[in-house]
């Protein structure tokens, strides 16, 4: 296993995808922070705090920005080895097809916690810099160990729900599919965000787990789970048996 994920960096790093993928971990942060900025600027009176800008920033990467970043990292270390027809070559080692596939699925979980990780530590970072000019309210390990937890489960929830796509990619054997289909659940995800159907949705029930949303208009969070739940079991089932059905050739 150790040598899949081995391979796995070893092609992302060579295709420059993992450079620009950490390039685009800089969006959000510096998108909050200037919204943060420009309110204070218009308003004094308006602090800005570690809380909203971790709220703000989870708000725009759980409901949009980071399922369609990953959707489409994860489309492409698994649609290559279809487009460049490595698969034939791949297999002539000693390797099975469900190894291969859940070494794919969990170099992508790895990824997921990384854009996590770097959302978290660049807005943490943005936030004592922008300290020496500007007061950032609520400026403490713990303010920022909290949300460390909450980037932490944040990633979790994103690789349970970005699985389907993924079958979406071995089924399709390409990547335009799942970018379509993801720049369409992401679409909806803005629309029912604050809606009761959201509660119901796993794109959108992910971000209301997170922020404790759910808990705040009395919903149980235990049917939110349990519907992310099936649907990611849903989506590893799926791929594997797709996958181990296929004939390489």
């Amino acid at each position: 296993m150790f040598r899949l994920l081995q391979c796995e960096y070893i092609k992302l790093k060579r295709s420059k995808f993992l450079f620009i993928g950490i390039l685009g971990t800089l969006i959000v942060p510096f998108f909050v922070y200037m919204k943060a900025i420009t309110d204070y600027l218009s308003n004094p009176n308006n602090s800005i705090s570690v809380f909203s800008l971790y709220d703000n920033a989870l708000m725009f990467l759980m409901l949009l920005f980071a399922p369609i970043v990953l959707t489409i990292l994860g489309a492409w270390i698994i649609s290559r080895e279809y487009i460049d027809g490595t698969l034939k070559n791949i297999f002539v080692i000693p390797i099975s097809q469900i190894t291969f596939l859940c070494g794919k699925l969990f170099f992508f979980a790895i990824l997921t916690f990384m854009f996590m990780f770097l959302s978290w530590l660049e807005i943490a970072l943005l936030a004592l810099l922008c300290n020496c000019f500007i007061p950032i309210a609520q400026l403490t390990i713990p303010s920022f160990l909290f949300f460390f937890v909450k980037m932490f489960f944040g990633g979790i929830l994103l690789w349970a729900t970005q699985i389907p796509f993924l079958y979406l990619t071995i089924r399709t054997k390409g990547f335009i599919a799942p970018i379509i289909a993801i720049a369409t659940t992401s679409l909806i995800n803005v629309i029912l965000s604050n809606s009761r159907v959201a509660r119901v949705y796993p794109w959108s029930a992910s971000y209301l787990l997170i922020t404790g949303h759910l808990s705040e208009q009395g919903y149980q969070k235990e049917i939110s789970i349990v519907i992310i739940l099936v649907i990611c079991l849903l989506g590893i089932v799926a791929s594997l048996y797709r996958f181990k059905k296929e004939e390489i050739k």
